[in-house]
């Protein structure tokens, strides 16, 4: 009995163990069993565009190196679960090597390292504590902040991916100043920095400007950089208009305020999709621009609270037609094609796939997009090196081959075209200002749309909103989000009973999200990374609108027949 036990257990132990036996030893981190080299790679990008990306890339090194490569995908959500995994791997890396080298408690250091706010220390300071750990011990907790900062910022640590591709410039912008994207490796030879020395013809305002229309278009460190570009607009369904009795094609942002739109509208939760977030900061920098223009006479600071108000008001009413807040934004044109939803806020290239396949033989299709001609900007979809890549080579050519002309017609061409992609139709504007040309406009699924001619009808003033981007999504979480419900039955109710004046005005007071409010009494509790405080303006802002939401029903109610 005894024997039989042992050689159960035997066998059980062989068969945890040999994943790690067998395990190559020499490069595990770059290669796959057969040689094939492995790149890996974090992205919120749908699957048409990593199987695109995944052939061609492969292609690519096969007949220009004859190199067999395998890109292993990382999709844990969109940008901002990305930001949330990142935080998390680098910190736990981090605060072994903290603790490693210095024998501190982390807890001290543990905002400090990722912080770009923290001053790191100059080089003599630097090297005195590299030469002696044991020194930190005796400086004050600003210098072991300071140390903490230098030391992630000086090293090589990763989390196991080379990569981050896909997303919004804002959330690169973050990552970059965190320290998890780097413009080049250890060696100096690898990464986007490097990609400049030897190309920097790509990066000239001919091909690839830094700044277009006041969006930027790259990292001034190269730290990360535009692949394609991107814009945001309204997703509709012809079909579910009609049916509604809505005759008029959907064009700009204040058409989603249509009381005959209520519970047709498909939205995303902006605290988990930087997309989302973006579209509503356009929405709120149109209605300022606007604003400007209808009151010349109004100095500039106070147009622009005007302006904030205006628009956080159409953010409230769209909000109100609303079927749902989902997790992913690529539901939102999903629902909008399968008739769930009449219409949504997307980015382009979502409303576009779905035009395309929607498409009858006469080009027709039920599924339209429309970018609000002078309402929305156009922005770069950025690709990074991450801290520690494991395989910083193969990332310094996936970035060149994304950049490559032979990359940038993967995003436009028609599937089957010559250096067109395969199978889809990704339908994204490339980011090479020397692309749009006649010979490519034959082979593009969107010859009309040039961004660069585009982003001339906006100009995007990132001191009127950009400080108030993450106010932005906070205010929407609580305001709309998280009170969704009684939001959604007091607009049923002031619609049933005609909009009352008196109940209207009440669900209009948005004195809670002033732009001054949001200044004084919002952002500084976001800034002060507090958790405890931030959960707890969170119930109590949620809590205002709540009760908000109930005086309007029962108001509009006292109203209805």
């Amino acid at each position: 009995m005894i024997l039989r036990i042992s050689i159960v257990l035997g066998l059980l132990v062989a068969i945890v163990a040999a994943p790690f036996l067998l395990r190559p030893k020499e490069k595990a981190d770059r290669l796959l069993i057969g040689g094939t080299e492995r790149v890996v790679i974090i992205t919120p990008h749908n699957e048409s565009i990593q199987t695109e990306f995944g052939r061609g890339f492969k292609h690519h090194m096969k007949q220009k190196y004859d190199r067999e490569v395998y890109i292993d995908w990382r999709v844990p959500g969109g940008t901002s679960e990305i930001a949330r995994f990142l935080k998390s791997e680098y910190t736990i890396r981090f605060e072994q090597l903290w603790e490693n080298k210095t024998g501190l408690p982390f807890k001290e250091v543990r905002d400090a390292f990722s912080n770009r706010k923290v001053q790191p220390l100059d080089e003599a300071a630097q090297q005195s504590w590299i030469d002696d750990p044991t020194l930190l011990n005796r400086e004050d907790s600003e210098i072991r902040q300071r140390a903490a900062r230098t030391m992630f910022l000086s090293s090589d640590i990763g989390v196991g991916i080379d990569m981050f591709f896909g997303g919004g410039a804002y959330d690169f912008t973050r990552q970059a100043q965190a320290g998890n994207l780097v413009g080049e490796d250890a060696s100096g030879k690898f990464g986007p920095a490097a990609l400049n020395r030897e190309h920097p013809d790509w990066f000239s305002d001919e091909i690839m400007p830094e700044m277009v229309s006041g969006e930027p278009f790259r990292d001034p460190e190269f730290r990360w950089v535009g692949t394609v570009l991107s814009s945001f607009g309204i997703t509709y369904n012809t079909d579910v208009l009609k049916r509604l009795g809505i005759k008029k094609d959907l064009t700009q942002w204040e058409d989603l305020v249509d009381p005959r739109l209520a519970g047709q509208i498909a939205l995303a939760d902006p605290t988990k999709s930087g997309s989302t977030t973006k579209a509503l900061e356009m929405l709120i920098q149109e209605q300022i621009l606007k604003t400007i223009r209808e009151n010349p006479e109004l100095p500039e600071d106070k147009a622009v609270r005007k302006g904030w108000d205006r628009a956080l008001l159409m953010l409230l009413k769209i909000s109100s037609n609303a079927r749902y807040f989902t997790d992913s934004a690529t539901k939102v044109p999903h629902d909008v094609a399968q008739g769930d939803a009449a219409a949504g806020m997307s980015i382009d290239f979502y409303g576009r796939t779905y035009n395309e396949l929607h498409k009858h033989e006469d080009g027709s299709s039920r599924v339209q997009f429309v970018m609000p001609r002078g309402g929305t900007s156009i922005g770069a979809d950025p690709i990074g090196m991450l801290r520690g890549a494991p395989n910083p080579e193969l990332t310094h050519k996936f970035i060149e081959f994304v950049l490559s002309s032979e990359g940038q017609r993967l995003w436009n061409y028609r599937p089957g075209s010559k250096g067109g992609p395969a199978r889809f139709a990704l339908r994204r504007p490339p980011i090479r200002r020397d692309f749009y040309t006649a010979e490519n406009e034959a082979n593009m699924t969107d010859p009309d749309v040039n961004p660069y001619e585009i982003a001339k009808d906006f100009t995007y003033h990132g001191e009127w909103t950009g400080a108030l981007f993450t106010p932005l999504r906070f205010i929407i979480r609580c305001a709309c989000v998280e009170t969704h419900e009684e939001q959604r039955k007091a607009w049923e109710a002031l619609i049933e009973a005609g909009m009352p004046a008196d109940a209207l005005a009440e669900f209009e007071d948005l004195e809670m999200m002033s732009y001054d409010r949001v200044l004084s009494d919002i952002a500084p509790v976001l800034n002060a990374k507090d958790k405890v405080a931030e959960v707890e303006l969170a119930r109590e802002l949620a809590g205002v609108f709540r009760d908000k939401y109930k005086r309007v029903r029962k108001m509009a109610r006292a109203h209805s027949p």
